[in-house]
């Protein structure tokens, strides 16, 4: 059973939902875009909970503190918050890191900006940022801060019912099934006049101002020196993204096979798909 948890850091109040064990090294999962803590709940009803386990919300995201107005979101900021975070339970232990999508591009960022503190990393149908060739970069600057310039942050789409909520997120990003989407809506959403609203901060739906190139991806990835467990749905993105294949060499360390599985599921596997054979292929990674 997880429990509702806000951190104050040296940057925001990040909160999440955690396990009750205090001793040992943290792990820590990271959700996808506009998911929240939630996400991680089915997993964590089958993975070993020997260890200390996060499942940590980023700012802008379910009960996290939003960004101040000041500033934007960007990509790169989510791992500073997240050494913050680590910063603040890890006893300077390294921790190991899950990630889901977004989680999983951050925390490979993470891991290798910072390898001496991590030491295990999972990556959960994720492979890396979207990209930009070298010759789309000004043009993609220009549009996103036209756009922004343009962009007037307000409230979230207001919804009658928990259960139009619930329906809705079935049908958005990275489609779920009706109890994967109600515990994304019971931790998501917020009772505001004429119904409910998201908790996410709208400028998180703001346009990226940069891409990474590929050639920028593949050198971040090889700074990775933590042992690396992908596993994807076969349904899931990268099912059917071939372009993204070439990413698979990128984890790669030197001759050895790159450690690889394929669950039954689509993109949220972890929480409607084959949720056991994920927690098994976790634990057997995690406690080796």
């Amino acid at each position: 059973m997880l429990e509702h948890f806000k951190i104050n850091t040296s940057r925001l109040a990040l909160a999440g939902l955690k396990n009750d064990v205090s001793e040992g090294a943290p792990i820590i999962a990271l959700h996808g875009w506009l998911d929240n803590a939630a996400s991680f709940v089915p997993l964590s009803e089958k993975i070993s909970q020997h260890r200390p386990f996060y499942a940590l919300e980023m700012p802008g995201h379910g009960l996290s503190d939003h960004r101040p107005a000041s500033t934007i979101y960007h990509l790169l900021e989510n791992v500073v918050d997240v050494l913050a975070f680590i910063d603040e339970v890890s006893d300077g232990q390294p921790v190991s890191l899950i990630g889901h999508s977004l989680g999983g591009i951050v925390c490979s960022l993470l891991a290798a900006a910072s390898p001496d503190r991590v030491d295990k990393l999972v990556l959960l149908d994720s492979l890396g940022p979207l990209t930009d060739e070298t010759r789309n970069v000004l043009p993609q600057l220009r549009k996103a801060i036209a756009k922004a310039s343009l962009f007037k942050s307000s409230k979230m789409t207001v919804y009658p019912s928990k259960e139009m909520a619930c329906s809705v997120r079935m049908m958005g990003v990275g489609k779920v099934d009706r109890t994967a989407a109600s515990l994304l809506v019971e931790r998501g959403i917020k009772e505001v006049e004429g119904g409910y609203s998201w908790t996410s901060d709208p400028r998180l739906l703001e346009p990226t101002l940069m891409r990474f190139t590929e050639a920028q991806v593949r050198s971040v990835f090889a700074g990775i020196e933590c042992p690396i467990r992908l596993i994807c749905g076969d349904k899931g993105y990268f099912s059917n993204y071939d372009g993204l294949i070439k990413r698979l060499e990128y984890l790669k360390r030197g001759d050895e096979t790159l450690d690889r599985h394929l669950v039954s599921g689509g993109h949220h596997f972890h929480m409607d798909g084959d949720v056991a054979a994920t927690a098994e292929l976790i634990n057997e990674f995690m406690y080796s």
